[in-house]
């Protein structure tokens, strides 16, 4: 009989999205006679600690760039890559020693283009193989593409969280005519909430604001919102995305949650009316589980949001509003021309990739 297989699971730390979207990866892991390590760091940690009690998760650092205010993220990725690169350096060689100490069969990847090695089958997630750089050019874009398909290429399989054909959600970002691997796959939109029993609230509140993504965009825009929803007198539920913190508070009509356990998000979102978040990739997959109603805030300078907002409002899905001219009770009054999503994955190929990593 083959001996158990060790796997190693490190999503990226830019936010909670990487860690949250890889859930039913670990839950489906779960089911096999396999060990489970989760390595992160910042909210990821403590995002996998909180929902994960039973499994062991390291500290695996990462490197999170500081948002820009008003440039581009691409550009600002380019000016970081010294760092950025010493860092992965770093990340990899951790990886390196810590595969071969502790017998690492399997490594899973969720955008940490670093985490690839000879020593182990890696496995490499992302929706993003065609990075959008917005209006800075096709250097800038044949740039960031070279480096990260010179990543990608490093690992033996690639998993694109997104369905394949014309109903998907991740447009070019995913469907391109050429691939780093041949051996890649989509593996359907990736939902946390697709493994838990939404929680039955008693409130339904008006509006759910969502938030999300690194900062300093992501209290920029809370404050946004909390003023704009407490003036509306609009029942308001805000979840802070902050699994470190416990924190509550209620100031009239709007109740804030530094962060809460699935079963509750899916209640509240069951319940809203409309959700107010960022469109990222790991979001947008959450609402789509549920079909739920949504309005988008890209974040500025963040040209891979900017242009999913744009491809799903061209879709017919969600409406969008940029940050600085955002306004609550316009969207909202703009959103119920918007219809949703509704897409579900049945994790049929993902159980199909997960068992041919372990039985080879």
């Amino acid at each position: 009989m083959n001996s158990v297989k060790k796997i190693l699971i490190c999503p990226m730390d830019w936010g909670l999205g990487h860690a949250t979207r890889m859930v039913p990866v670990i839950e489906l892991l779960k089911e096999k006679d396999v060990e489970i390590i989760l390595g992160a760091d910042n909210r990821p940690y403590e995002f996998l600690k909180h929902r994960f009690p039973d499994l062991p998760v390291i500290r695996f650092e990462g490197y999170v760039p500081h948002y820009p205010k008003k440039s581009a993220m691409a550009l600002k990725m380019l000016s970081d890559m010294p760092e950025m690169m010493r860092r992965a350096d770093e990340a990899h060689a951790f990886l390196e020693k810590f595969v071969k100490k502790n017998n690492i069969d399997i490594v899973i990847s969720d955008n940490r283009y670093e985490l690839w090695t000879k020593y182990a089958r890696t496995v490499f997630v992302t929706h993003q193989i065609e990075i959008q750089t917005g209006n800075y050019g096709k250097i800038t874009k044949m740039a960031i593409k070279q480096l990260v398909s010179g990543f990608i290429k490093k690992f033996d399989e690639l998993w694109i969280p997104d369905f394949e054909g014309d109903i998907n959600l991740s447009g070019k970002l995913s469907h391109v005519n050429k691939y780093p691997l041949k051996n890649r796959h989509f593996i359907g939109p990736l939902s946390r909430f697709g493994f838990v029993n939404p929680k039955n609230i008693d409130k339904k509140p008006d509006v759910l604001i969502m938030l999300s993504g690194p900062e300093p965009q992501r209290s920029i825009l809370e404050v946004k919102l909390k003023d704009q929803a407490f003036h509306t007198g609009l029942n308001t539920v805000i979840l802070q995305g902050r699994p470190e913190d416990e924190y509550y508070e209620k100031m009239g009509n709007v109740e804030v949650f530094s962060h809460l356990p699935d079963e509750e998000v899916a209640g509240y979102i069951n319940n809203a009316d409309i959700v107010i978040s960022r469109p990222g990739y790991s979001t947008v997959m959450d609402l789509a589980w549920f079909g739920a109603k949504a309005v988008f805030i890209p974040t500025p300078g963040q040209t891979e949001q900017k242009y999913l907002a744009e491809y799903l409002k061209k879709k017919g899905y969600y409406y969008y509003q940029n940050q600085n001219d955002f306004d609550l009770e316009q969207a909202i009054a703009e959103s119920v021309n918007y219809s949703g999503v509704l897409l579900k994955n049945d994790y049929i190929i993902l159980k199909k990739r997960i068992e041919n990593l372990i039985n080879q």
